[in-house]
């Protein structure tokens, strides 16, 4: 029953998505910066999506809000920079802040989250959607990570032998 729930969300992808993929794509692709943010349940999407992305281009950022420096992560956001925001309800205060921050930057918004009308995405540049059903009290965060490794894949199509070069470089360093 629970894997039904999954293999569902990861299935809905492929109709909430594919349209959206490639102009999203470009626009991470052409950010001066990009910086992501999800708090609380978000944070595991929203790290593998940094870390993937970083492995092949240094200007990727997370925004943590560690020791209470989230304002202080905040003020470097400016408007050629793109901000990733990764949640689904109940959406944190921290992901709100930093929606409304970005906004106020002038930044790029992507919202990748479980609903249209979602605070993150109302005014939001890009939308990207998945689904948390499950049978357990948990939200499922399956289809987030299946999103993020999927963006990051196109990322890397997009960069093209640059990025395959730059993976190339981090796992000699990582091994």
């Amino acid at each position: 029953k629970m894997l039904d729930a999954q293999m569902l969300n990861i299935q809905a992808l492929e109709n909430q998505n594919t349209e959206k993929l490639p102009a999203i794509t470009d626009i991470l692709h052409k950010a001066k910066r990009v910086y992501v943010a999800g708090f609380r349940a978000s944070y595991p999407p929203a790290f593998g999506f940094h870390y993937l992305y970083r492995l092949f281009r240094s200007s990727v950022y997370m925004l943590r809000s560690d020791a209470g420096t989230l304002e202080m992560e905040l003020r470097s956001l400016g408007p050629s920079d793109v901000v990733l925001l990764i949640g689904f309800a109940p959406y944190s205060q921290e992901i709100v802040r930093v929606y409304e921050a970005a906004k106020a930057a002038g930044s790029q918004i992507i919202a990748m989250c479980d609903s249209p009308v979602a605070p993150i995405a109302l005014e939001a540049n890009g939308l990207l959607l998945f689904n948390t059903e499950t049978s357990s009290f948990f939200p499922s965060i399956t289809a987030a990570s299946a999103l993020v490794e999927l963006l990051a894949e196109q990322l890397l199509a997009r960069t093209g032998m640059r990025a395959v070069n730059d993976i190339a470089k981090a796992e000699q360093q990582l091994h």
